[in-house]
């Protein structure tokens, strides 16, 4: 099978809105076709053929969908699952991210509903994705699926911006958010240390009290 066939047929494979990363699109190719040296040259130039014939089109560089149909009209691409597959979680499962700020606070209490992702996909302190109107921040550690809920929560405890928890019902929130997560209080400490978050080390050893 040539690989304009394969792109075709990978293509096929997702649901109309769902981001299709041109990485994904090589990767499936390669797994495929014994001649990989003009692989990347290749699946480009194919790709932005299905674009021209509006089988797919273009959301971001090396980002694409195909356009789903409604009773309005044409539906544009999933941001929703754009922003979990690029920063979040990838197709495999693994975890790369995390949702921080004021956004994190909106099960706790009422906030403005701002994004900020904490992703390993930033490799720069922090920077502001337009097109998803996103903050994205560098992590003080790598994010893995075993810590991910452990950083979150020195979030919480950190709370950078300042959002305003009841005194009385913080404590009760916290151990609320430990228990459900079946989070390891020597873990929390241990991950406190390595990112140097004091203010969140401070809060853990007064709930261990």
């Amino acid at each position: 099978m040539n690989i304009s066939k394969l792109v075709q047929e990978c293509i096929e494979n997702y649901q109309d809105t769902e981001p299709i990363f041109i990485e994904d699109v090589k990767k499936y190719i390669t797994k495929k076709c014994d001649k990989k040296d003009n692989v990347i040259k290749n699946v480009s130039i194919i790709l932005n053929k299905l674009k021209r014939k509006g089988i797919i089109k273009s959301a971001y560089r090396g980002i694409y969908y195909k356009p789903g149909r409604c009773v309005f009209g044409e539906t544009g691409l999933d941001y929703t699952r754009l922003i979990k597959l690029k920063y979040l979680k990838d197709r495999e499962g693994n975890i790369k991210g995390y949702i921080t700020g004021a956004k994190l606070f909106n099960w706790i209490t009422l906030v403005p509903n701002v994004m900020e992702i904490v992703t390993n996909e930033c490799k720069y302190y922090k920077k502001y994705d337009d097109k998803l109107r996103t903050y994205i921040i560098k992590p003080k550690m790598q994010i893995t699926n075993e810590n991910h809920q452990y950083l979150q929560f020195l979030d919480i405890l950190e709370n950078k911006d300042n959002i305003h928890i009841e005194v009385e019902k913080e404590n009760k929130i916290l151990y609320n958010i430990i228990r459900e997560c079946n989070l390891n209080f020597e873990k929390l400490i241990k991950y406190a240390k390595e990112t140097n978050n004091k203010k969140a080390l401070v809060k853990l050893l007064i709930l261990k009290k």
